[in-house]
């Protein structure tokens, strides 16, 4: 059937608003990349890890269209639909990650992808192959997105943040806080990188960086007094150490957790003494000591599965453990949730 004159008058009409208001759309698109040096999104050719049914043909549109910016700006709308309604937080991944994909200069959809894997859906399970997998998606995802946005301090501090808070990788964060002193950033990140080496422990680093702190800002009383404190409690333990008096440093490490057995650094460095003198079965100990007293202590739980795998002892693997083994294997964190299930 043919389409009368009123019919086209019409549908024309409706093309030509369409263009027309496209135009500040673009205008502003076209300043953001000129003037503001945003860079262009993902090629379509390079967006092969997503969940196609996750796009409605409205975004489709969108995206051959061009607008690229405008499908993901829609993705992310729906994340905020899928969010609020129960049993959706696996489609919201695949939502979160398709709009990564769209705009990969856009920061919080990186930001939110990566820390609702490492937290949230983290929580839904006591598995240690899935949370290892889980850990392992999150930091590819804060990576990748650094990857795109290299200027961007906020990534590199989420990703840091994730090492030290997840993964009590003190040695992986330390190196990405470094990677932002470069740019602006919050002076206590300075501060965590300290407290880090503090708890892994390496005392001489510890005490390098809070002097660091203070001499960028000589009012820093927390490093004032964090150095005052590694000075009198730990670095004569840590000089008999190195000298290779294990038992003299022990004798000074045991006083003081006398004093107060729940020392979480002392604890470490009691662990870290005995295991540098080969006394595992006593390092053993300490580390599921301390294990046991700190629930968030998982730099305790995985030297306890590294040193009871060592000695043949039945413990159960941790997901750092199993990440510090090998990468867990290349599945979506949806897939192997909807598997079990």
């Amino acid at each position: 059937m043919r389409l009368g004159w009123t019919s086209k008058t019409i549908i024309l009409t409706i093309v030509v608003a369409l263009i027309v208001g496209s135009i500040p759309l673009r205008e502003r698109i076209r300043y953001q990349r000129l003037v503001l040096g945003i860079k262009r999104p993902m090629p379509l050719t390079k967006i092969v890890d997503f969940d196609p049914t996750a796009l409605s043909g409205v975004m489709i549109g969108a995206i051959l269209g061009g607008f690229r910016e405008v499908a993901a700006t829609m993705m992310w709308a729906k994340v905020h639909t899928l969010w609020n309604q129960e049993g959706t937080w696996y489609d919201c991944l695949y939502v979160m990650r398709s709009t990564t994909l769209l705009d990969p200069h856009w920061i919080e959809p990186w930001r939110v992808t990566a820390w609702h894997m490492a937290y949230n859906i983290y929580a839904e399970t006591d598995d240690a192959r899935q949370r290892a997998i889980l850990l392992d998606k999150a930091i590819s995802a804060l990576k990748e997105g650094i990857s795109w946005n290299p200027e961007e301090t906020d990534l590199f501090i989420e990703l840091a943040w994730t090492y030290f808070d997840k993964l009590d990788d003190y040695e992986q964060a330390a190196k990405w806080f470094r990677a932002t002193l470069h740019m602006p950033h919050p002076a206590h990140i300075d501060r965590i990188i300290a407290h880090g080496y503090e708890r892994l422990p390496d005392i001489p680093k510890a005490l390098d960086w809070y002097d660091y702190c203070l001499k960028r800002d000589p009012n820093d009383d927390i490093a004032r007094g964090a150095t005052l404190t590694i000075r009198e409690r730990y670095l004569p333990a840590w000089r008999l150490l190195e000298e290779g008096d294990y038992d003299g440093a022990l004798s000074l490490i045991d006083q003081y957790l006398e004093v107060n057995p729940f020392g979480t650094i002392a604890l470490h460095m009691r662990a870290h003494i005995l295991e540098e003198a080969g006394r595992l079965e006593e390092a053993f100990a300490t580390w599921q000591q301390a294990a046991d007293k700190f629930a968030l202590d998982d730099l305790a739980r995985r030297k306890v599965a590294e040193l009871g795998t060592i000695l043949g002892k039945d413990v159960a693997p941790t997901a750092t453990h199993l990440l510090r083994q090998a990468s867990p294997e290349q599945m979506s964190p949806g897939r192997v949730f909807k598997e079990e299930k």
